[in-house]
């Protein structure tokens, strides 16, 4: 049995999370000891700038705990300029030479205490820093905008080019990722694979569902402006014009105030359900009950939902906004949209809910692609693969 580390995001919610467990059950399962390491950002209080300093008063600089029941150490998100943020996760000291490592992230920057140190490591990765950042942006997220501009974003991007340079073996997360990494950096195309996120399609799977077009389905993180909630908003107020009893269920986060002001604003408060957090025993029936699954976002490396969704046998209509692009196949499984369009949108989701047979056709052909692209069987034997060519005798 050997220790393992996995640098991340911090686990909870959301895709890159989902990975992280996803790679902590992998070493597990083959007999190792992992632990995830992360920056313990979503600790630091936000109502003052005393909370925050008793917060890193009282607070150890690194600290092993249980989270999300997972061996893990957490790191003090320390205020510090953006080129040192990544360097804090050094601070961990011990637990970064583990003989075995993964770096599980959106952008690859958290890997930086492996590279430096070069230490081998599996990178798994969803998205381009800057592809990320300018799909933040245009969806009006300020940070993203100045991080853009701010004095250390060339220190980012050098950052971000040396973990992909010191990986043993990258793994994009969808077909789009691994093209744009091997249109930035070509000669990293031997190392490059393109592994998707696992589903267990023996739990995702079709049911009964609606005897006519009842209801749409988003399920996502909607507080992320990505998401574009607001496009599929507007979209929808369109097709209620043709389908007055279809309704739009919103599930994953409770609305931001600007979104159920919009809802009212285009008078859908008797359409649309926000559902907030949904527990996994009801998840997969939220998606079998469905007629049609609609992703709105402005960027994404991939779409865990759209996956669930296909697995499920829902047909799919989604902007085209990256990592969906490459899993589904346009007027096979779904219909893809300029990304921002919500006529484009709504025309989409119309011309579907006018014809249920081809809704069947596609639903079938997105779960026959689901289980033959992204079950988690697949996915699993890729990634023992990707550390068996790292690691060798020793994974």
């Amino acid at each position: 049995m050997a220790q393992a580390s996995i640098l991340t995001l911090e686990p909870g919610l959301g895709g890159v999370p989902a990975l992280a467990r996803t790679v902590y059950k992998l070493l597990a399962s083959a007999g190792h000891a992992p632990q995830v390491i992360y920056r313990a950002s979503d600790e630091v209080p936000t109502r003052s700038r005393w909370a925050a300093l008793r917060h890193f008063l009282t607070t150890l600089p690194a600290r092993r705990l249980i989270k999300e029941d997972m061996n893990a150490v957490a790191v003090a998100d320390y205020p510090v300029p953006p080129r040192y943020q990544y360097h804090l996760l050094r601070l961990t000291g011990p637990v970064l030479k583990a003989p075995i490592a993964a770096v599980v992230a959106g952008s690859s920057h958290i890997g930086l205490p492996l590279a430096l140190a070069r230490r081998p490591y599996v990178l798994w990765v969803a998205t381009l820093y800057d592809e990320e950042l300018h799909g933040r942006a245009q969806a009006g997220d300020a940070w993203a905008d100045g991080m853009l501009r701010h004095p250390d974003w060339h220190a980012l991007q050098t950052q971000e080019q040396l973990v992909y340079e010191r990986a043993g073996v990258i793994l994009g997360l969808s077909p789009n990722t691994t093209t744009q990494i091997a249109a930035r950096w070509p000669h990293l195309k031997p190392k490059l694979r393109t592994v998707i996120y696992p589903v267990d399609t023996d739990v995702f799977c079709p049911g009964a569902g609606p005897a006519d077009p009842s209801y749409i389905l988003l399920t996502a993180r909607i507080r992320d402006p990505r998401k574009n909630v607001h496009l599929l908003l507007r979209a929808f107020a369109r097709v209620r014009d043709e389908f007055p009893q279809v309704r739009l269920v919103v599930a994953g986060d409770e609305p931001l105030p600007s979104t159920r002001t919009l809802a009212a604003e285009l008078r859908l408060d008797d359409a649309v359900v926000f559902a907030g957090y949904v527990p996994a025993n009801e998840f997969v029936a939220l998606y079998q009950q469905a007629a049609l699954f609609v992703f709105s976002s402005l960027q994404e490396g991939l779409g865990i939902s759209v996956l669930d969704a296909m697995a499920c046998g829902l047909p799919v209509v989604c902007t085209r906004c990256g990592g969906p692009e490459g899993i589904v196949q346009d007027g096979v499984s779904g219909l893809l949209t300029p990304n921002g369009d919500a006529d484009a949108l709504a025309q989409a989701i119309l011309e579907l809910l006018r014809d249920t047979g081809r809704m069947r056709t596609m639903g079938a052909a997105g779960r026959e692609y689901a289980v033959r692209h992204f079950a988690r069987e697949k996915v699993e034997g890729q990634l023992h693969a990707a550390f068996t060519e790292v690691f060798g005798d020793l994974f």
